[in-house]
């Protein structure tokens, strides 16, 4: 169960809908130079983790800094099929779902994009305890740098790097307490944990081609 439960959350981080954000103090444009990660063409992969398939992700466009990332997978549990079927953002081809989402990608930070405003995920140059927050279906999404290291302590790939953990709360995921993001300022994103209402937790590395 704790396996489908994460496969949820992983999908419920391709999504967001604009549609359901409201009262928005929007973030401020991060800025800085765009990063080869958001270049059309870039691709993403995600660490191996059972029950899904096939995971693929690049930049389809980059227009004014803002990269529109489409990501696809093939899901294989039928109970995780099932939950995903009810989000209406994805589309369908078999048990396969696609979504396009869009982030400013640059070498201060990432931020994710919606009509409405930006939410920032990491400003490289945070501290520890800098947050930020969004509004989503009347409940607030808060994302918070919780560390910081300043020695290569992050196994990924084939090197140890310095990596900083951004924890997310307040998503409607059944049976998850927080979400922690782990991005390094050359890499971006390389991993992301789940953390479970019953004390356990998962964790799985994320791959950019650039």
């Amino acid at each position: 169960m704790k396996t489908k439960i994460f496969l949820l959350s992983t999908l419920f981080l391709m999504t967001s809908s604009c549609n359901l954000i409201d009262s928005i103090k929007p973030d401020g444009n991060i800025g800085g130079t765009q990063s080869v990660m958001g270049e059309v063409g870039n691709k993403f992969s995600l660490g191996s983790t059972s029950g899904v398939s096939g995971f693929n992700a690049e930049v389809k466009s980059l227009e004014n800094g803002i990269s529109s990332i489409t990501a696809t997978v093939t899901i294989t549990d039928p109970l995780v099929l099932e939950m995903a079927k009810s989000v209406p953002e994805f589309t369908w081809n078999g048990n396969t779902l696609s979504v396009t989402k869009k982030y400013r990608i640059t070498d201060q930070g990432i931020q994710n994009v919606y009509d409405e405003g930006n939410f920032t995920l990491v400003k490289y140059d945070d501290n520890v305890g800098d947050e930020y927050s969004i509004k989503i279906d009347g409940k607030t999404i808060k994302r918070k740098v919780e560390s910081k290291s300043t020695v290569d302590d992050y196994a990924w790939g084939f090197m140890d790097i310095k990596v900083m953990k951004v924890g997310e709360t307040g998503r409607p995921v059944a049976g998850v307490n927080k979400i922690e993001y782990i991005l390094n300022h050359k890499f971006g994103i390389v991993g992301f944990k789940v953390y479970f209402e019953d004390g356990s937790e998962k964790e799985v590395r994320f791959f950019s081609q650039n």
